[in-house]
């Protein structure tokens, strides 16, 4: 029993360390993540990239803004910020016209 909360625990903090939906109208809302994509993701380069992205009641990742990130090259936040287009959203016309969220991807570099 013990060791299952050890692991439940270390699962927790681990994948948050790496990155997730920060904040923004999607976390306020609830509104889930329908595809299974991965915040961390095999690149050119290790380092992070927070992006604001826009999401419309299809559920689809209309926009994207960079606001921060540690990462130089130009070609691996394009990478990134490609990746987060193909994220998908619950579909809802409860939700406003564009809800907004501030995303972290940790971008690893492949061996």
């Amino acid at each position: 029993m013990i060791k299952l909360y050890i692991s439940l625990l270390f699962s927790i903090l681990f994948s948050s360390c790496f990155s997730q939906i920060l904040e923004g109208g999607i976390v306020n809302d609830n509104r889930k993540m329908i595809s299974n994509h991965s915040f961390v993701i095999e690149g050119s380069y290790n380092g992070f990239c927070i992006y604001e992205i826009s999401v419309n009641r299809k559920g689809i990742v209309t926009s994207t803004n960079l606001v921060e990130t540690n990462i130089k090259s130009t070609p691996a936040k394009y990478e990134i910020r490609n990746y987060l287009t193909t994220m998908k959203f619950e579909v809802g016309t409860y939700y406003p016209k564009f809800h907004h969220a501030l995303v972290k991807l940790t971008s690893v570099k492949s061996k």
